[in-house]
């Protein structure tokens, strides 16, 4: 490890778990990252500064004013501004040590290998759930790990996903409930602290899983404003629409 890379992380180093070796691993990762908006950039940034070493950022979406309340990684002078290409290049100044690939589209499932192929690992910075779901179902045709994290008003939800071992989306929120019915940030409203702290806690359960490849099998619940903090396992659904195609898909 370069004297530079020491100092860069040298906080991190310290830290038993991930050391000199856990470094590494984090170093040698690619993650991809769905939505560079509130949740999304959150989860950039602490994953650049942690030293990922390789970034795909994917979002269709330009920089509004009403953003900059919540979206840590924009100023006003990025409205109008791709978030993908404007968070690439704003992380690339953080950390310029890592490899960051911006795509200014939207993912569907035409375009998720060619997007995500060779990822490690995936977070949820969306703030669609049919995005999600899409995300879930390909995630889990890919075998690729994935971490769902979602917010609205003051309380927020982090679910890690391995395909054949965890539930996945799907099995927490049955396809009988319909999409438009959630709550979201532009019927609920949303307040920051919220944003940063379920980031937060995708982005530690991320870095254990590339350091460690630990599982976690619960879902995590915050609300910030009662300050009340939940965690429960959440089981399997053997009539999971996405988990059944996977079993079907490979017979």
């Amino acid at each position: 490890m370069s004297g530079q890379i020491f100092e860069r992380y040298q906080k991190q180093l310290l830290f038993r778990p991930i050391g000199s070796k856990g470094q590494q691993c984090l170093n040698k990762s690619r993650i991809g990252i769905l939505g560079v908006g509130a949740l999304g950039s959150n989860l950039a940034s602490i994953c650049a500064r942690s030293g990922i070493g390789k970034i795909v950022l994917v979002d269709s979406d330009r920089v509004e004013l009403s953003n900059l309340q919540r979206q840590m990684l924009f100023d006003e002078a990025d409205i109008g501004c791709s978030k993908a290409i404007c968070a690439a290049d704003k992380l690339s100044r953080i950390n310029s040590e890592i490899t960051i690939e911006a795509f200014c589209e939207r993912l569907d499932a035409r375009n998720f290998r060619d997007l995500f192929g060779g990822c490690d690992l995936l977070l949820d910075g969306t703030d669609s759930f049919v995005s999600r779901f899409m995300l879930n179902q390909q995630a889990i045709e890919s075998g690729m790990p994935w971490i769902h994290s979602a917010v609205t008003a003051a309380s927020g939800q982090s679910l890690f996903i391995m395909p054949r071992k965890t539930a996945c989306l799907r099995c927490l929120i049955p396809d009988t409930d319909e999409p438009a019915d959630f709550p979201t940030v532009h019927n609920s409203g949303i307040i920051a602290p919220i944003v940063t702290i379920i980031a937060s806690i995708s982005a530690a359960t991320a870095l254990r899983y590339l350091v460690e490849k630990h599982i976690d099998y619960n879902l995590k619940y915050y609300d910030a404003w009662e300050h009340r903090f939940s965690s429960f396992a959440v089981s399997r659904n053997d009539s999971c629409p996405h988990c059944r195609s996977f079993k079907q898909e490979q017979k």
